[in-house]
């Protein structure tokens, strides 16, 4: 019977013509344009329409049942109609439970409701009701049979779009791992700095008001000397695992999460975070693990790479918010005169909604994404999308300046203060938070990141204009989204599946129903991504290098590449995975996980390359893979010199150990390991001086130094420059050259240098060499800094504290015992820093 209704509805072509009009009505009302009049006997018609398409299990009547119950319920509310009970019985039989408050109306319509109505929702709810922690939370459909596999252990391959709520449950069965008493580890492995922070501090506010121990959150790995803790979650890299695993030989875990788990095909990154999943299970056979992703179509390829049996699929494609595509023609660039169509959910017919004229000229990009989403998003959540982040930068500043007139709030200064400590006084973030207006891109400090990313979910900050940093898995959706020509690098064309990734991050769960994308001038975008898949292939990293790159990769392993290449990371990561299971036995293991036949061609020429190579590299596979990404041959070149020097004797080789960033000899010291490293591992002239540069840099990051300070004295160096593009650059150098290249440099010298100690039987020398690669990491040298920050304190708080704390050898236990006496009030800091300590202390 109800099969028969719902074909009923669906084959009506009254049906649809009236859906399209209420959505168009609703869209309408949303951008400012003439109503279009709809009947309260229309929507009485609509609402009971969708009520038996949500009964169905077709995508395509799921989501049309949830567009026009939301878009009906928004024009007309429940004032003539109880369209507060409709709706919920619609959320309801869709299994979406957690949209029931993004309404006040709807979240309390359950006492109104026809007995049967009820009974029928409680009974659905029943079957999707769990507990954590002493509390019952309602899931939908998709995220309970996530939690059923999770809580049956099962390895799980999981597929689903930004608003699905996967983060959710994962968090919640992370906490449920700990409600026993026993030992319990678990590595949450994310692909970038930035998300660490979010992450540890999600999981965080998920353990307030645990009721047993509180599992200690890792960010920072543990030096080898301190114990690991029976109860952890480590919130880390590939590259801080990789630390974690080579430091202690008993690192195993139970259960472990890989997020944006897509990131495998990325390169020498993407090798690299096979390689330590690899150890991870080669360490715990019986580990849980959960590989999790936006938009993957062949989640096969984990259980295929990993060699796992039984695992399970998950591919969602039923978000928890609609989204409206919005195509904008500008008619006219000098009077400013606009067309709106909607094209629905990115597949529809055009049809207009609104024409307007700004009045203002809007010619250039930047103009257009300015004045756009002025207009649209006023008294909104917003997303611009830049490309670049000078052009970010750009966009916030004239954003700033339409809105000159708005007062600042509280919460608006501080974020001002807390940019002007993690940066500069004179960062242009500075004046555009006061307006409402923000940015947000890869290199700036993760602490003012994650400070902005807050007040735009709190609304202090209602345009946010961003970059492709926000595909890597930043959880920050917005009621709108702006977009005109995308970018991903430079002049790279976004691929659809990451413009489908960020265009689900419009709408916001519990806040709206639906969510809108405005594309500008979208006729003339050379790339069109709505034409293209929303998911994608993923192609692991390692097998992009064998497969596509072989000539390439056989010239790296035989050390044979031609002048002028210098550093290539992908191909010489992809010789050191491959060199090392050479070396272990297991190289037909890898090349069947990644289809390569034993007996064919490629097999055969890689297998007879990697023989030519041990033949010419005498380190052992087990130092030459502390530093993956660097090519054994560079790195027994490195060795060699290293060699010579310690075959001179004890004082020869103590000129080789690094000094301590607090020596006055430092500078000298650090200079003499980067000339060495530039020459022998990037091919770099060291007659221009760049290693000296980058050493000057090294000692202020790594002591400590504030990067407002850091960044006076580039402007210094350079009065010519404008003072914004300094400011851009250093945070790139930062990030760059600091706290990647060098610490991809200084960790592959040291594994070396500990080896020729210990083959040279120095052995006691090795203890004198300093942890460089941890303190450039983290920006800080002493161990009481370390541990603020290992405590999740930022850089600029931790910086403070170290301050006006006497003892520099303080662990972490005791700097939160120091902390935990120390009235707040005394401690100097500004609200938002502050704030950070008080929520370290309460946990």
């Amino acid at each position: 019977m109800t099969l028969e209704l719902i074909e009923k509805v669906w084959s009506n072509a009254n049906f649809h013509e009236a859906s399209r009009r209420i959505e168009l009505a609703w869209l309408r009302k949303e951008l400012g344009a003439k109503e279009i009049i709809v009947t309260a006997e229309e929507a009485s018609k609509l609402i009971r329409a969708a009520a038996i398409l949500s009964c169905s299990s077709d995508q395509r009547h799921r989501k049309t049942a949830f567009r026009v119950a939301t878009c009906t319920y928004e024009l007309f509310g429940a004032s003539t109609l109880p369209l507060d009970q409709a709706l919920r019985v619609v959320l309801a039989r869709l299994g979406n439970f957690p949209s029931f408050s993004t309404r006040s109306e709807v979240a309390h319509a359950r006492p109104s409701l026809p007995l049967i109505l009820a009974a029928e929702e409680i009974a659905s709810a029943d079957g999707r009701e769990i507990a954590v922690n002493q509390q019952k939370i309602y899931l939908t459909d998709f995220q309970h049979d996530l939690w059923t596999s999770l809580v049956a252990r099962k390895r799980i391959a999981l597929a689903a779009p930004t608003s699905a709520g996967k983060s959710y449950v994962l968090q919640n069965y992370l906490s449920s791992l700990f409600a026993a008493d026993r030992p319990q580890s678990v590595v949450y492995l994310v692909p970038t700095r930035a998300l660490i922070g979010q992450v540890a501090e999600d999981l965080a506010t998920q353990f307030q008001g645990f009721a047993g121990q509180v599992p200690d959150i890792v960010t920072i790995p543990i030096d080898a000397e301190t114990a690991l803790p029976t109860r952890a979650i480590y919130v880390m890299t590939q590259e801080r695992i990789q630390l974690a695993l080579a430091a202690h030989p008993d690192f195993n875990m139970h259960v472990v999460v890989v997020d944006e788990a897509h990131s495998i095909a990325d390169g020498a990154r993407g090798v690299l975070l096979q390689w330590v999943i690899d150890d991870l299970l080669a360490r715990n056979p019986e580990t849980q693990i959960l590989f999790a992703s936006p938009s993957i179509r062949n989640l096969g390829v984990f259980a295929r790479l990993f060699g796992l049996p039984n695992v399970v699929e998950f591919m969602s494609v039923e978000p928890t918010v609609a989204q409206n595509f919005l195509t904008l023609k500008i008619d006219s660039a000098t009077k400013g005169r606009i067309v709106v169509h909607t094209i629905g959910d990115g597949s529809a017919a055009p049809v207009e909604v609104i024409s307007l004229q700004l009045n203002q000229t809007i010619a250039s990009r930047v103009e257009k994404l300015v004045h756009v989403a002025a207009r649209f998003g006023l008294g909104q959540s917003n997303i611009v999308y830049a490309n670049g982040a000078a052009e970010a930068e750009k966009i916030a500043i004239q954003l700033a300046d339409l809105f000159s007139d708005r007062e600042p709030t509280t919460e608006q200064l501080a974020l001002a203060e807390l940019a002007k400590e993690a940066v500069h006084p004179n960062y242009v973030l500075v004046e555009c938070v006061k307006r409402g207006i923000a940015f947000h891109y890869s290199n700036i400090p993760t602490q003012l990141r994650r400070a902005v990313e807050a007040a735009v979910s709190s609304g202090y900050i209602d345009y946010l204009v961003c970059t492709s940093t926000l595909l890597q898995g930043v959880n920050l959706p917005a009621k709108n989204i702006f977009m005109y020509a995308p970018e991903k690098g430079r002049t790279n064309a976004l691929e659809s599946t990451d413009f489908w990734n960020l265009s689900g991050r419009a709408g916001r769960l519990r806040r709206e129903f639906q969510g809108n994308i405005f594309l500008i001038d979208y006729a003339n975008w050379k790339k069109k991504p709505l034409d293209g898949p929303k998911d994608s292939i993923v192609v692991p990293a390692i097998e992009t290098s064998v497969r596509e790159h072989e000539a390439q990769l056989v010239t790296v392993i035989i050390d044979q590449v031609a002048a002028g290449l210098r550093d290539q990371p992908d191909l010489e990561t992809a010789f050191g995975r491959l060199y090392s299971d050479h070396k272990r036995g297991e190289l037909s293991t890898t090349f069947a996980r990644i289809g390569i036949a034993a007996d064919g061609p490629e097999a055969r020429a890689l297998s007879a390359a990697l023989m030519a190579a041990e033949a010419m590299v005498s380190i052992p596979a087990e130092i030459l893979r502390r530093t993956p990404n660097i090519s054994a041959h560079k790195q027994q070149r490195l060795f060699a010199r290293l060699k010579v020097t310690v075959g001179q004797g004890v004082d020869a080789a103590k000129t080789l150990i690094p000094r301590h960033p607090r020596e006055s000899e430092a500078f000298q010291s650090y200079a003499g390991i980067l000339e060495l490293c530039h020459e022998i591992i990037l091919g770099i002239d060291t007659s221009k001086g760049l290693h000296r540069f980058h050493a000057l840099m090294a000692i202020k990051w790594m002591r400590g130094l504030p990067l407002p300070q850091i960044i006076d004295e580039q402007i210094k160096r350079d009065a010519k420059k404008a003072p914004q593009t300094i400011i851009r650059n250093t945070l790139d150098l930062i990030e760059t050259e600091i706290r990647f290249q060098a610490v991809r440099l200084f960790g592959c010298y040291s594994a070396l240098l500990v080896h020729a100690l210990d083959s040279a039987g120095m052995v006691d020398l090795v203890a004198s060499i300093p942890s460089l690669p941890l303190y450039l990491e983290v920006g800080a040298s002493d161990k009481t800094m370390i541990s603020f920050i290992a405590l999740g304190l930022s850089r600029v708080t931790a910086m403070k504290l170290n301050e006006l704390s006497a003892r520099k050898d303080l662990d972490v236990a005791a700097a939160l015992q120091w902390l935990r006496t120390r009235p707040p009030d005394s401690l100097g800091l500004s609200p938002l820093l502050l704030a950070e300590v008080s929520a370290i202390v309460a946990i």
